[in-house]
């Protein structure tokens, strides 16, 4: 019996290591792995209220008409008719913008500017604003700080900030005609539980504090539980850090070790109290234990892996009320939590996405339609009634196909007969001066494409591209191996070098209603609905003609059924 109790202690003590060992490693694995996504979802909100406030500054700071206001020095009745009709408006609106409470501080470099502050400013309990005069802060400590720095677009805490609680985003105003004068000074201030409410409304597990640290100084920015804090800063620490996207802040969540390891002490203590009783029973236990926490920790293990690699369905269901249980519960409530929370951000960007199609889609001036009901006055002065009732005809099915019951995209055979309606009503007007042919794959006819694509091209050929009488149009439709290319071709006089390099930089101005800017629209509005990769290239020779390219992606779909279309006509 003595080897045999020997040999079943040492694996008593074998496995009770093994099972202590496994269990802080896996336990510690789990809190790691809670931790990191949390403070990434952490992250993503506060990243969120960082990105709406800078907002709220940039469309201050880039707003001509409001600095060309804050500038305004004339007589003191029409300077205050500026402020009350123009300034305060502006500023109304705009903190209205923000979803969260703010108080923004105006300090103009103008001292004929009237005044408006708020005296309850500091405590930001709604959405508010103050005009101020420069000279207000032109002698604090902070504010000659960040000018003999020359940092800008900042957050510190100044002021009363710190008694309330607040933090303050710190910018110039800088006038866009002369960028070395300062015409004012902007601080937007905001409530630090505000900005970091995620901080506090997330739970990754007992006994964890999350917080916010500045990662050059190590000073505490924003704790929730400073008290808790300071405790567990005594003991030895697990620590998770994320960084701050756009900021200077670092995320840090901690939770003792001793938390760990508390589930293995206590069955590390219950293993030395059976195996002092029997041996013999000690090895049976031992085993059954063994067994049966390897097979939990497996499974909740494997779960965390293919959760981790995206398949975020993926719950934990462990029966019974012991700590794995607990583990499977908080597991699957913070998988419901980044569930909702993709859902939610995916469904935001979708609609973002259809708003900016929208807006995109609205810009297209069909400034053709002046000229077509210039055309049909004269026809109808002239007494020519069928050229008249052509022209009608066809300006009424141009824009019945432009509706497409307020659907964005179209099929490219509806498209193409946009672009016959549009070229009919103009060979009334050119008087046949031009022609067009078509060159279109049938097999794409079917296929939905954006709307209003071919049109603002074939408009660009008939304002610009004559040369002589008579100017020949040729459009393009045709697949090349995993998208489909549009062309535009026409004859005409071309396009300089120095007019091409414009037309390249027109793409990414954001003056919407300078000259061209349907060649910009058009590219915007492909680039968001398929991906950076696709849009608009323009090739041009002088004396020898245009072409314009469009590119989008083909479906996989409408791919595979080209691609055996095609097989079948090689074996025929």
């Amino acid at each position: 019996m003595i080897p045999y109790l020997i040999l079943v202690m040492c694996t008593d003590i074998l496995v009770g290591t093994f099972s202590y060992t496994s269990l802080i490693n896996s336990k510690t694995e789990s809190t790691q792995t809670n931790m990191k996504r949390t403070l990434e979802q952490i992250r993503d909100n506060v990243s969120y209220n960082v990105r709406d406030f800078n907002r709220i500054g940039n469309q201050l700071f880039s707003s001509t008409t409001f600095q060309q206001q804050l500038q305004v020095k004339d007589d003191p009745y029409h300077v205050l008719d500026v402020t009350l009709t123009g300034i305060l408006p502006v500023l109304e609106t705009t903190t209205a913008l923000s979803v969260n409470n703010l108080h923004v501080y105006v300090y103009a470099n103008n001292n004929m500017m009237k005044e408006v502050y708020d005296k309850a400013s500091e405590q930001i309990q709604d959405k508010s604003y103050s005009l101020l005069n420069l000279n207000r802060i032109a002698n604090r400590t902070w504010y000659q700080e960040m000018l003999v720095s020359n940092k800008d677009n900042v957050w510190r805490q100044v002021e009363a900030d710190r008694e309330w609680g607040n933090i303050s985003l710190l910018r110039k105003l800088i006038s866009f005609y002369d960028f070395k004068k300062q015409i004012g000074y902007l601080r937007l201030s905001i409530k630090l539980s505000d900005l970091f409410q995620s901080v506090q409304s997330y739970k990754i597990t007992e006994g964890t504090v999350v917080r916010v640290l500045d990662k050059t100084t190590g000073q505490t920015i924003y704790d929730p539980t400073p008290n808790q804090t300071v405790k567990l800063l005594r003991k030895p620490l697990l620590q998770i850090q994320e960084d701050l996207p756009n900021t200077n802040w670092v995320l840090e969540a901690v939770v003792p070790r001793t938390d760990l390891k508390k589930e293995a002490v206590r069955i590390r203590n219950m293993m030395l109290i059976i195996c002092s009783l029997s041996f013999l029973g000690m090895a049976l236990i031992g085993l059954i234990v063994a067994k049966y926490f390897a097979r939990k920790v497996k499974r909740i293990v494997t779960r965390i892996q293919n959760f981790q690699e995206g398949n975020f369905d993926i719950r934990i269901q462990v029966p019974g009320r012991d700590e794995f249980s607990l583990i499977s519960i908080y597991f699957n409530r913070m998988a419901n939590h980044i569930e909702e929370l993709i859902r939610e951000v995916f469904i935001r960007n979708i609609q973002k996405k259809e708003a900016e199609l929208n807006a995109l889609q609205a810009q297209i001036s069909p400034h053709f339609l002046y000229n077509t009901l210039s055309s049909i006055n004269s026809l109808a002065s002239m007494g020519d009634i069928t050229r008249l009732t052509k022209m009608v005809t066809g300006l009424a099915r141009f824009y019945r196909l432009t509706l497409n019951e307020g659907n964005m995209l179209i099929s490219l055979s509806k498209e193409i007969q946009q672009v016959k309606s549009y070229i009919e009503i103009q060979q009334i007007k050119y008087a046949d001066r031009f022609s067009v042919n078509y060159d279109i794959d049938p097999n794409l006819l079917e296929l939905h494409i954006p709307k209003l694509i071919l049109q603002p091209f074939v408009e660009n050929v008939l304002k610009h591209a004559w040369y002589d009488e008579r100017i020949h149009i040729r459009i393009v439709a045709e697949w090349q191996q995993n998208e489909v290319v549009l062309k535009i071709i026409d004859d005409g006089v071309g396009i300089t070098q120095a007019v091409q390099q414009k037309l390249k930089q027109l793409k990414s101005e954001e003056n919407e209603y300078s000259s061209g800017y349907g060649i910009r629209n058009v590219d915007q509005r492909i680039r968001i609905q398929y991906g950076e990769s696709w849009g608009v290239s323009i090739f041009s020779r002088l004396g020898i003609g245009t072409t314009v390219v469009i590119r989008i992606p083909l479906p996989l779909s409408l791919l595979k059924e080209m691609k055996n279309s095609n097989l079948e006509d090689v074996k025929r």
